[in-house]
């Protein structure tokens, strides 16, 4: 599907924009497509930007974190988002046999019994809103409330992020021409 706005260079966007596509540019190299859709409200982008990666600061496991957001975004189709998290939680060290694993993760054997929980409370946040008290007593047994807040933020961002992506059609980046 192709994106349903067209993605803002950094001379299309307004003047603050422009910064944020610079400093972009200077931390990672580009300018992710989400972003160049999302500066179509340029009061948010800086907003956004200040608060999601903060959600990879914390008490919690990245590698946790990794397979909550990338099975999120699986049961929410979310192509753009399973893609960039999954290459994410490759560089955060979460095996690629278990990224893989994922969709079959209640039989796969390569999950232990916290990831078998934090897999349970992505699916419920993502599928039911509601979740069960049990669940989240048993996540507190094993997490410190620092890390159980930090991983349902991080499944409510994916949640965001999902629905943005799909709704407004953004489409993986093209890998730069060679030179």
């Amino acid at each position: 599907m192709a994106a349903r706005l067209p993605y803002l260079d950094r001379e299309q966007a307004p003047r603050e924009i422009q910064e944020v596509y610079d400093g972009l540019r200077q931390t990672s190299g580009r300018v992710l497509n989400i972003f160049r859709l999302m500066a179509h409200h340029a009061r948010s982008l800086p907003l956004f930007l200040s608060w999601y990666p903060a959600l990879r600061e914390g008490a919690l496991d990245p590698g946790l974190r990794y397979l909550a957001y990338v099975r999120a975004s699986q049961l929410n189709r979310c192509g753009y988002c399973v893609t960039h998290n999954t290459a994410g939680g490759l560089r955060a060290g979460v095996p690629r046999e278990k990224l893989d694993a994922l969709a079959k993760w209640e039989t796969s054997p390569l999950f232990s019994e916290l990831e078998r929980r934090v897999l349970r409370y992505a699916e419920a946040m993502t599928r039911d809103v509601q979740v069960e008290a049990g669940l989240v007593e048993a996540l507190k047994a094993q997490m410190s409330s620092e890390a159980l807040v930090q991983l349902t933020l991080s499944i409510a961002a994916a949640n965001f992020a999902n629905r943005f992506n799909e709704a407004l059609g953004t489409e993986l980046e093209r890998p730069p021409a060679p030179a």
